[in-house]
């Protein structure tokens, strides 16, 4: 009976220990896979929530002003994002890219290409850890930015971690979009605007409305506050849109002022950056002040019906101005003459232009606006006639006066009256 007691403690006591065994046994495996895991020091484990983007067609879409903490998790790696920006595709704005919290192992690469995978700019750093900042003027279309890892010269050489936010900086002025002559914006005279080409490529459409419509005037358009990126130019456009004339300046930063005649009832500005040779070279901000000159007091004068009437003498010197060549009914700017012409009594006159440079002449019609003679003169020359009246009845006569204008179409004519021969 002892020896089969002392048999089953045996047994006993070899199952315990086989149990505390195992148990041990079981507690330094765990141990060791801990410590496993706690000796790995790579902190990029796993890819980052936005893969797969390793190309544009798998480019993940970015909300504009949202922060995306992501991951170049491998040298062959590459981050590709979508970016559609707020303003629309008829008009240009800035959109920023920050990308910060750059791990110290990574030197950040981005290249931004167009919806047609077309690469058009690329940007890195050149120390790890370092932050990157990239602003690019552009319309409101899709565009695709890839980040990756370089080691300054050389794509796919570091890895880590980044984040990034693309924003919108509303950049533009309040008139746009503004880029075509269909969207031109209307401006009074007057008054100052100021206006931002925000990209090279950009151009700034203003229209115009003439205060006394069908009458010529003088106009001043002026560009001040130049910025010193911006070598301004300007053309002007009629009515039907057509070109008329085009200023720009030479030199970065420069004003320009130009004064011009219209007698369109609307017309149109065109404001846009060249390099003094080449159109859409430069950008920047200005400030747009339009100015009417108005043309004399007595328009409009322009035609037989609308005629300034004389009807007293003598008149002493009355004024005038001829804003634009008026020959052969070319549509110029024309000054018409309603002069009274009593009974038994003789009208002269005489004509002088304030410019030397400029050259005058007149036609002389009768009442039935049927033609009876003309003077022409030289550069500054002073012109002059006369009619008389025998006809028993007081009358009338037109007198059509036109000039190649100079300097100035400014000119003085006095009427005075005597006996009729």
């Amino acid at each position: 009976m002892k020896s089969k007691k002392n048999t089953n403690k045996s047994k006993n006591q070899f199952s315990l220990l086989t149990i505390v065994f195992l148990a041990l046994s079981f507690i330094v495996v765990s141990c060791e896979f801990e410590v496993d895991i706690d000796d790995i020091d790579d902190p990029i484990i796993t890819a980052d929530k936005y893969e797969p983007n390793n190309k544009l067609t798998e480019a993940y879409a970015v909300t504009l002003g949202t922060k995306y903490n992501a991951k170049i998790s491998g040298e062959t790696d590459d981050d590709w994002f979508k970016i559609t920006p707020s303003h629309g595709g008829d008009t240009y704005d800035k959109v920023q890219i920050s990308v910060t919290d750059v791990s110290a192992d990574l030197k950040i690469r981005m290249e931004l290409y167009d919806a047609d995978g077309k690469s058009l700019a690329v940007h890195g750093t050149s120390t790890g850890g370092q932050s990157l900042t990239y602003t690019v003027a552009t319309p409101g279309v899709e565009y695709y930015v890839r980040f990756s890892g370089w080691d300054g010269f050389t794509d796919h050489r570091t890895t880590g971690s980044y984040s990034f936010t693309v924003s919108n900086l509303n950049a533009n002025d309040e008139f746009a979009p503004n880029h075509t002559i269909g969207t031109a914006k209307s401006l009074e005279f007057g008054k100052s605007y100021n206006g931002v080409l925000v990209s090279k490529y950009e151009d700034d459409y203003y229209k115009f409305t003439n205060p006394t419509p069908g009458v010529w005037n003088s106009y001043t358009i002026n560009l001040t506050n130049v910025s010193d990126d911006l070598k301004v130019r300007i053309y002007l456009y009629g009515e039907d849109k057509s070109k008329l004339v085009s200023k720009g300046v030479s030199t970065a930063g420069a004003d320009l002022s130009y004064t011009f005649v219209s007698k369109e009832d609307e017309f149109y500005l065109q404001v846009l950056g060249w390099d003094g040779f080449t159109d859409h070279q430069s950008s920047g901000s200005y400030t747009l002040t339009p100015v009417v000159n108005g043309n004399d007091d007595y328009e409009p004068d322009d035609t037989f019906e609308q005629a300034r009437e004389i009807t007293s003498y003598p008149t002493g010197n009355l004024t005038g101005t001829i804003l634009a060549d008026a020959y052969d009914d070319n549509g110029g700017d024309y000054e018409f003459f309603k002069v009274s012409l009593a009974n038994g009594k003789k009208v002269l006159w005489s004509v002088k232009p304030e410019a030397s440079n400029t050259k005058l002449h007149f036609q002389v019609y009768d009442p039935n606006k049927i033609y009876l003679g003309k003077a022409t003169g030289s550069n500054g020359q002073t012109i002059t006639g006369s009619m008389n009246n025998t006809s028993g009845a007081d009358s009338f006569f037109y007198i059509k006066l036109g000039g190649y204008v100079g300097d100035s179409g400014n000119y003085t004519i006095s009427f005075t009256e005597t006996d009729a021969n």
